[in-house]
């Protein structure tokens, strides 16, 4: 592998970066080829490693540094979350390591999305079973009043609840985001820990 197949392939790898980002990356590493001149080509091939080895690192690093320095919101979690997957996917792993990251990330996604959808589906529950009572009451108001102010009283509060608990929902599926991201950077770093380890 020569110069600019090794570039090309490192281009291929690196296509969901954003534009800014990719030329900045292949820009860092064309001048390295540069500063160690066409007869140091093959050596700086081996010490940089594969085009896959040295994309996913960027992809990780890249997916963390955006992390850190915007501020957290669903889309970027999720921006994040498939870039370090796809740093995981990237990484010259071997077949067991590889399939291991790929169940423990479909593992935990599947935990993570059922929580939140029990936690939805509660608040909802919550929400329109108030709901339900207040719109009852006013039925029964006619007939007795008493247990018609009983209900709506009840609505009022079941559904006050409801409303009050949709930001709290909201900053909670925020922060499993979080979690998800720091859980997924633990995991590339140790496998690709585990890979240096076993070279």
């Amino acid at each position: 592998m020569d110069r600019a197949s090794y570039l090309k392939k490192l281009r291929g790898k690196l296509r969901r970066l954003p534009a800014q980002e990719l030329d900045a990356a292949l820009a860092y590493y064309e001048e390295y080829f540069d500063e160690a001149g066409g007869e140091n080509e093959q050596q700086v091939i081996l010490q940089l490693g594969s085009p896959s080895q040295v994309a996913s690192q960027i992809l990780a690093d890249f997916a963390l540094k955006d992390f850190d320095v915007t501020p957290a919101s669903t889309k970027k979690n999720m921006t994040t979350i498939w870039l370090i997957i796809l740093a995981i996917l990237s990484a010259p792993l071997s077949l067991p390591i590889l399939a291991t990251a790929v169940a423990l990330i479909i593992s935990l996604g599947a935990v993570v999305f059922s929580f939140v959808i029990a936690i939805v589906a509660t608040v909802l529950g919550i929400f329109f079973g108030g709901l339900a009572a207040l719109i009852s009451g006013f039925f029964v108001l006619t007939e007795h009043w008493p247990t018609a102010l009983l209900f709506m009283g009840i609505g009022l509060i079941v559904t006050g609840s409801g409303v009050l608990l949709f930001p709290i929902i909201t900053r909670f599926v925020k922060k499993i985001g979080l979690v998800c991201v720091e859980v997924l950077a633990g995991l590339f770093h140790k496998v690709i820990k585990k890979r240096k380890g076993g070279l």
